[in-house]
């Protein structure tokens, strides 16, 4: 299992959690909201699409002030939706807090920018997937924007890889 955490929220996640192998991604809650969906697309890191490509257990870490991050339920299903149709050839059917958004997410897709598509396409070549399926847990927070918290986990986490070392 390949384990993200999104930033900035999810660095709670790797205390609570005691999560010990994990990696860096920003699924921007504010993104989703402001519907810049290529944005969304163009900014995913490449270990994170590559994990994807080929076919790894990909589990997103993140933490709200609601059960689930905006990030999550729909910024996740947007990746999803994407890399399906474009890797795979596959229109999924798209549901997010209960509704179908399929058609949204159709129409939004037919927006996205020519080197959004090229940059996802790099990836074909590697893909050894039948779909693309994007684990989370996501749970609640009272630490919303303590970035002197998120601060201390994170120095937390270099002195014990240190006295690993």
């Amino acid at each position: 299992m390949k384990c993200y955490v999104n930033l900035t929220n999810g660095i709670e996640c790797i205390q609570k959690l005691g999560l010990r192998d994990y990696r860096f991604i920003r699924i921007q809650s504010t993104a989703c909201e402001q519907k810049r969906w290529d944005f969304i697309i163009q900014d995913l890191d490449y270990d994170f699409l590559m994990s994807l490509a080929l076919g790894e257990n990909v589990v997103v870490f993140d933490t709200s002030k609601r059960e689930v991050s905006r990030a999550v339920w729909q910024g996740l299903k947007w990746i999803e939706y994407v890399l399906n149709r474009r890797w795979l050839g596959r229109e999924s059917t798209a549901i997010v807090r209960n509704h179908n958004v399929t058609s949204y997410f159709r129409s939004m897709y037919k927006e996205l920018e020519n080197r959004t598509f090229k940059k996802i396409d790099y990836f074909k070549k590697f893909l050894n997937i039948e779909s693309v399926d994007i684990g989370y847990v996501c749970m609640c927070t009272d630490k919303d924007g303590n970035y002197s918290y998120f601060k201390e986990v994170l120095a937390g986490r270099i002195i014990k890889l240190r006295e690993v070392a």
